[in-house]
């Protein structure tokens, strides 16, 4: 039945399943030599478009694989159950690992890793302690890299502040996009608990209802709040829910001035431009998002008369993914067992970065893309990775990672 259907597609890794044909998206490089001995690390992702993925993405082919004669194969996004193809293409395809930012069932997916002898780390995410538990002697996982729980709720807390201490006269009111907190996206439900608990102890609001228990609206709900101040939950997705169309609805009354969102604004900045121009005023807008070219627009144009359409960015950026690549660079090249926490996967931390004005988005950013100054630089890479310099060890590629 249904069930089985699923577990057979977590099984071939969700690599394989698309909408149409091509399943996969490869930069095929022209081999001058004629000798294709180049490494193949399959990523797999939930959309290619996506403006994250893509940043990754640059990263990975342009920097990366550039410099380390390495090619990526990707999965295109996932959507259907109808298309799949034989877990046995990926070893056709000669690939010896996956670098995944899928949040899919480890349980499922890496007995078969190791059953083909092909690595496995994910490469921008935690997981639970349980699932932790579970998987975490499986020598085929390499580990989890990525913001840990606690980063993520300091960084909406963070956010939530930097508008909110600055109102000594109590006169913001907040909309909060809270994405998929109701429906079971974990990363924005812990963002959105932060933000509501952020503005409970700035203000000395008191909350009809725990802030559990309203991070799980899947509805517009305005919050009784004990005070003037108004804070309004808007769940859901840009494409899927029409958020724009319900921001537009909340935006409109005129009521709200700050927009704090747990996702990134693309599918809903239009909303917030229009309703600007038309009322002579100025919106403030806070995202956790991605250091993007996305972002980098919304940076460097500006809005209504001249104001900055977005305020504050905290969020992930291209180049976060390099310690990912170095472990699997490092796993491939035989030394695995060298990079284990205890003898288990390891399980590291990383921070997002903070972008508050244009040049400061602007100075970050050239170091997520740049070809000669990166923050996850080439000669960086080699310090950490055994083949090139054999003396290096685990704590030093924790604190590569962790900087």
């Amino acid at each position: 039945g249904m069930k089985k259907i699923i577990s057979c597609i977590l099984t071939v890794l969700m690599l394989f399943m698309c909408t149409s044909s091509p399943v996969w998206a490869e930069e095929v490089q022209s081999d001058v030599t004629g000798e294709n001995k180049k490494t193949v690390i399959g990523v797999s992702v939930y959309d290619l478009d996506d403006a994250e993925v893509r940043a990754f993405r640059n990263y990975f082919e342009n920097y990366a694989g550039v410099s380390f004669e390495v090619e990526f194969l990707y999965s295109s996004s996932i959507n259907t159950a109808e298309e799949e193809i034989d877990f046995n293409e990926l070893h056709k395809r000669n690939v010896k690992g996956i670098i995944s930012f899928l949040s899919s069932d480890l349980e499922e997916v890496l007995p078969v890793c190791k059953e083909y002898g092909m690595y496995y780390v994910r490469g921008s995410g935690t997981i639970s302690d349980e699932m932790y538990e579970k998987v975490k002697d499986n020598p085929y996982f390499l580990g989890t890299i990525g913001p840990s729980v606690e980063t993520e709720m300091e960084a909406a807390a963070k956010m939530t502040e930097y508008f909110a201490s600055d109102d000594q006269n109590k006169q913001n009111h907040y909309i909060i996009a809270c994405g998929g907190t109701g429906t079971g996206n974990e990363m924005h439900r812990l963002r959105t608990i932060s933000m509501l608990n952020r503005l409970q102890e700035i203000y000395g609001l008191s909350y009809d209802k725990p802030v559990e228990q309203l991070a799980d609206a899947k509805d517009i709900e305005q919050i009784e709040t004990g005070s003037d101040i108004k804070i309004t939950l808007a769940p859901g997705y840009p494409s899927r829910d029409k958020l724009d169309k319900k921001l537009a609805d909340l935006i409109n009354t005129g009521e709200y001035n700050v927009v704090l969102s747990v996702l990134g604004a693309n599918g809903f900045i239009n909303v917030i431009d229009d309703y600007e121009e038309e009322n002579d005023t100025d919106v403030l807008l806070g995202v956790i998002d991605c250091f993007t070219e996305d972002t980098y627009e919304l940076f460097n144009t500006r809005g209504y008369a001249g104001t900055e359409r977005l305020n504050y960015l905290v969020g992930k950026y291209g180049a976060i993914v390099a310690p990912s690549f170095v472990s699997m660079e490092n796993a491939l090249a035989g030394f695995s067992e060298d990079y284990r926490d205890d003898g288990n996967a390891f399980q590291l931390n990383q921070s997002f970065w903070v972008a508050d004005s244009e040049e400061s988005f602007n100075k970050q950013y050239a170091l997520s893309v740049g070809m000669y100054d990166n923050t996850y630089s080439v000669e960086d890479m080699m310090k950490v990775m055994k083949f090139y310099t054999p003396e290096t060890d685990f704590e030093e590629f924790r604190n590569f990672t962790e900087k």
